[in-house]
């Protein structure tokens, strides 16, 4: 029988901070547009607060039983400010895997945000009593189990769907959480841009969404479309 293979790096390559300042800048919903679906985690990750925002390079998280929370209480060791937890627990979520003391460890030394392909615990002391730092999650559990087995560290992962590597941008509000790779992101930059500026354009704004879209002529190119 083999026998899994764990593996903590300790370190590994962020995109610039000048990057990363204009990625925070974008719109959620329109980045992930240009991303891609397979660029954007599944839609039950979420803000415990509506109004968190996230962005920043992906500090990865892979616990050999997706339930163990010691590699998540690791990771904070190997974090630099700015960094963002991402942390594959499978989408399970019967049991959390990360809490309030793992918060507090995380946010002491920077970490800008955390996300979890799983549940959290301490939802009401997170979001308003006493740490702030944005946590993202499927679900909320009031129960937690081990914290006694092996994994990785800054290795590649899923979650929420997403291969995310070390080093990828991780960018999340109450829209969802989309994972942008640094040699892809000057384009997506230069795309959302561009559509925020076409939407306040006060000439464009004037012709109704359809036009702009061109509904009508890709529907007339459609042989088996009919209007009565």
């Amino acid at each position: 029988m083999s026998v899994a293979t764990h593996k903590i790096v300790t370190d590994f390559k962020r995109p610039s901070a000048e990057l990363v300042a204009k990625v925070a800048k974008l719109h959620v919903g329109v980045s992930g547009f240009e991303a891609g679906p397979r660029q954007t985690m599944h839609p039950d990750i979420k803000p415990l607060e509506a109004t968190w925002r996230v962005c920043g390079p992906a500090l990865t998280v892979r616990p050999e039983y997706w339930y163990d929370r010691m590699m998540g209480e690791l990771a904070p060791k190997y974090a630099q400010p700015g960094d963002v937890i991402v942390v594959d627990a499978g989408g399970h979520i019967d049991v959390a895997v990360w809490g309030m003391s793992m918060t507090i460890n995380a946010q002491s030394v920077g970490v800008a945000g955390v996300v979890l392909d799983g549940a959290t615990m301490n939802s009401a002391l997170l979001a308003r009593e006493r740490v702030k730092i944005p946590i993202f999650a499927r679900a909320v559990s009031a129960t937690a189990t081990t914290s006694e087995g092996p994994g990785s560290i800054n290795v590649p992962v899923i979650c929420g769907g997403v291969i995310v590597h070390p080093g990828d941008i991780i960018l999340g509000d109450s829209d969802g959480v989309v994972v942008l790779k640094p040699e892809a992101a000057e384009s997506i930059i230069r795309n959302v841009e561009a559509h925020d500026k076409g939407e306040q354009d006060p000439e464009m704004r004037k012709k109704p969404y359809w036009e702009r879209r061109g509904v009508l002529d890709k529907l007339k190119a459609i042989k088996n479309v009919t209007w009565e």
